[in-house]
């Protein structure tokens, strides 16, 4: 065990001395805090400074946290504006001009709600089976909703994407390396010649490459995180999904729902850390592995594949840069097996982690058959 340890901080003390790693991870943080701070900048803030505004609006919201959405609510904005988390709810549940004229009832906002789930299903071409389950989901739902202030927790959801884009690039410069160095440096033959060579060095670079990948993944998700909480606080975890995503029919509260794509996001750092080992083995190239993974990366942002051709639109959802997107995590359609049905939230930590394991086993079986030949 000891020489495993010795040989495990050896790959470490690798990594840490290169400074392309330090790089790219300090922009990719930067970048990520930059575009959550300034999220917000060009809202009409009548005058005030972009902070002043953001803390009067989460005063106004933490006013009516607590109350329902329902006649009585409705009742007390008749004469006045709509806070913007109230406004943004009904904004995705009604017409413009009807919140305009704010000539809304609570009867109005939740029967709306509900016509726009069925089209939404008969839109998805969803089965009988999907329904009857959806509709047993939406049976656990509490109407009318508890309105809370969820700016901070809007803001995070939707920033998981961005750190899904972010998590690809760093793992696509760092983790190649790992493998990829040896064979550019030719100390391939000295590895393979020697009685750790082979297996234990081969774990070694595994552990240290998914380490790797999760600790970058963790250094992204706090630098979203923290300008999230300072500007807007999370004070409304226990808050059901609905409050943010109303045409959503998970049983959820919002603080899940963040914990699952944070769960999803470390698992996806796992597989995308074990395709680039495998890649970089194979391929005894940094560089092409780059290349690859930015390649399915730039593919996945603009490519979108229609909802008519369901499996494979599905399977297009699985790509960690799609998947972490909240409005794809969300998704209605799901997947029948073994009897049951399953949401993509339930699928995709189960397919992440056995791609992985598949990509680790299939790189070994080529690693210990190489032979350094020049």
């Amino acid at each position: 065990m000891s020489d495993f340890k010795r040989i495990l901080g050896y790959e470490y003390l690798k990594l840490f001395h290169r400074k392309i790693i330090w790089i790219t991870l300090g922009i990719m943080m930067i970048l990520s805090a930059f575009v959550i701070s300034i999220s917000d900048i060009g809202l009409d803030s009548d005058g005030q400074s972009i902070i002043q505004y953001i803390h009067k609006n989460r005063q106004n919201e933490l006013e009516i946290t607590g109350k329902t959405v329902d006649d009585t609510l409705l009742e007390e904005y008749k004469d006045k504006e709509y806070p913007d988390g109230l406004n943004y709810f009904l904004s995705c549940i009604l017409p413009f001009n009807q919140i305009q004229t704010k000539n809304i009832t609570e009867d109005n906002i939740y029967g709306e709600r509900q016509k726009a789930l069925r089209r939404d299903w008969e839109e998805y071409n969803l089965q009988e089976g999907e329904k009857d389950y959806w509709e047993e989901q939406e049976s656990r739902i509490k109407i009318p909703f508890t309105y809370e202030y969820t700016a901070g927790e809007r803001k995070l959801s939707t920033a998981f994407y961005l750190i899904a884009i972010m998590q690809i690039i760093f793992v696509a410069v760092a983790v190649p390396s790992i493998f990829a160095e040896e064979h550019f440096r030719k100390v391939n033959h000295l590895n393979f010649c020697c009685r750790y060579g082979k297996k234990n060095l081969y774990a070694a670079k595994i552990i240290a490459g998914v380490t790797l990948s999760l600790g970058g993944t963790i250094c992204l998700v706090l630098a979203c995180a923290v300008p999230v909480l300072i500007l807007y606080g999370f004070h409304g975890l226990n808050t059901q999904i609905q409050m943010i995503y109303p045409m959503c029919s998970y049983p959820l509260t919002i603080g899940k729902v963040l914990g699952i794509q944070l769960f999803i996001l470390l698992t996806a750092a796992v597989l995308e850390s074990a395709f680039a080992m495998f890649c970089a083995e194979k391929m005894k190239s940094s560089t092409g592995t780059i290349a690859i993974m930015v390649g399915i990366l730039l593919l996945s942002l603009v490519v979108n594949i229609p909802d008519q051709f369901r499996v494979v639109s599905q399977l297009w959802l699985c790509i960690p840069s799609n998947a972490l997107a909240i409005w794809n995590l969300l998704d209605c359609r799901l997947v029948y097996l073994f009897g049951k049905y399953f949401t993509q939230m339930q699928l995709l930590p189960v397919i992440y982690g056995i791609l992985a394991a598949l990509l680790v086993v299939g790189g070994y079986r080529g690693y210990k058959k190489y032979q350094a030949t020049k």
